[in-house]
C-alpha cells in the first residue's frame, strides 16, 4: 500500500506549502497537545506574523527576530530588562497603512519561555489603575499601546496614534495573534497562592531576580492588599526547598544588621516571625515551608506584625 501522502493530490500539497503557518493548540480531551510537540521556534513564529495583514495595512520591510545575544541591538538600554527574565527570543515588526509612512503600528512579541516569566515583565510594566482589555490572559490599554500577556508571550503593539480605524488595526492585531500563538496553560504558581481577598487589582508583580533591591531575593511575587485606608505591600519568596528558605533568611539577617538596627523573633498565634527595625519603616518576614514571605515597608511595628499574621494565615500553602 502506497503511503496516505502520496495519495494528496499534487495542487493541495502546494496550497499547504504555501499557507500561512498556524500555531495554535489542538486539543484532545482536558490534554492540550502543542503543534510539533512543542512552542514554534523564532522563525516558525516570524513566517506566522508575516502573514497577518489587519485591513488595509501592510508588514513594511522584515520581520526581524533578536536572540539573548544581540537584543541590545534593536531596544539598547532596555534589553537587560527583559534578558532579567530569561528572554529567549523577541520578534518585531512594523505595519502601514498602504503607502502613508506617517503613523506606523509596531508589533513586539517577546517569549520569555514559560508563562511565569512573561507574567513577570507584563507586570513590571503595567501602571496600577491602567484600562483593561479581554485578550490572552491578562492585558491592558495605555495612551497608544496594547500590552499583553499571553502563556509564555508578552507582546505590545504600539501606534503615533490609536483613534479610529488605526485603534481597531491594533485591537484586530492583538486578538489575530493571541489566536494564533500557543498558550501552554501552565499556571503561575504565586498568583493561586496568593490570598484573593483584598487584593488590590493589577498590583501583583513577579521578580526573577533582585527583589525588593535585595540581590538574594529570586522568584519573588509583590502586592498590595486593602486594609481600611491604608494599602499593606507584601511579598512571598518562592523557593525550591526548606534549607534555602533559610538561607534567605540568614541573608536578611544579615542584610538588617548592616543597615538596620536590628532583628527581634516574635511569636503571635504560634507563628514565628521576624521583626526587622530599618530605622523609618519595619519588614516582618516569615518562613512557611519552602517559602519566604512577609510585608515591607510599614512605619508602624504593632501594624507590620498583625499584617504579617494574617498575611501568613492565608497563604494556602504548607
Amino acid at each position: 500500500m502506497k503511503p496516505l501522502l502520496s495519495r494528496v493530490p499534487v495542487i493541495l500539497i502546494v496550497l499547504l506549502l504555501f499557507s500561512c503557518p498556524d500555531t495554535r493548540s489542538q486539543t484532545t480531551g482536558e490534554n492540550t497537545i502543542l503543534q510539533d510537540a512543542n512552542i514554534p521556534s523564532s522563525e516558525q513564529t516570524r513566517a506566522m506574523i508575516e502573514c497577518l495583514k489587519p485591513k488595509g495595512w501592510k508588514i513594511q520591510d522584515e520581520v526581524e527576530v533578536y536572540k539573548p545575544i544581540n537584543l541590545y541591538e534593536k531596544i539598547n538600554g532596555r534589553a537587560e530588562y527583559y534578558l532579567s527574565y530569561d528572554m529567549v527570543w523577541a520578534i518585531f515588526a512594523e505595519f502601514r497603512r498602504g503607502s502613508d509612512n506617517r503613523l506606523p503600528i509596531k508589533l513586539t512579541v517577546f517569549n520569555m519561555g514559560n508563562p511565569t516569566h512573561a507574567f513577570g515583565v507584563f507586570s513590571g510594566e503595567r501602571s496600577m489603575g491602567v484600562p483593561q482589555l479581554n485578550i490572552g490572559r491578562d492585558s491592558y490599554c495605555s495612551k497608544t499601546g496594547y500590552y499583553i500577556w499571553h502563556g509564555q508571550y508578552y507582546i505590545q503593539v504600539n501606534a503615533s496614534d490609536t483613534t479610529g480605524k488605526i485603534e481597531q488595526a491594533c485591537l484586530d492585531l492583538a486578538h489575530t495573534l493571541t489566536e494564533k500563538l500557543v498558550d501552554s496553560g501552565q499556571p503561575v504558581a504565586g498568583l493561586k497562592i496568593l490570598p484573593s481577598e483584598n487584593l488590590v487589582s493589577q498590583s501583583v508583580q513577579f521578580f526573577l531576580v533582585d527583589a525588593l533591591g535585595h540581590t538574594f531575593l529570586k522568584n519573588t511575587y509583590t502586592a498590595k492588599y486593602a486594609k481600611g485606608n491604608m494599602e499593606i505591600p507584601v511579598f512571598l519568596s518562592c523557593q525550591d526547598s526548606p534549607a534555602l528558605a533559610e538561607e534567605i533568611i540568614t541573608k536578611f539577617k544579615g542584610h538588617v544588621k548592616k543597615y538596620g538596627k536590628g532583628v527581634d523573633p516574635v511569636s503571635v498565634d504560634d507563628i514565628e516571625v521576624l521583626v526587622c527595625d530599618m530605622g523609618r519603616y519595619y519588614d516582618v518576614i516569615f518562613q512557611k515551608g519552602s517559602s519566604i514571605g512577609g510585608v515591607a515597608g510599614l512605619k508602624d511595628k504593632t501594624q507590620a506584625i498583625a499584617a504579617s499574621i494574617d498575611f501568613y494565615k492565608k497563604l494556602s500553602i504548607e
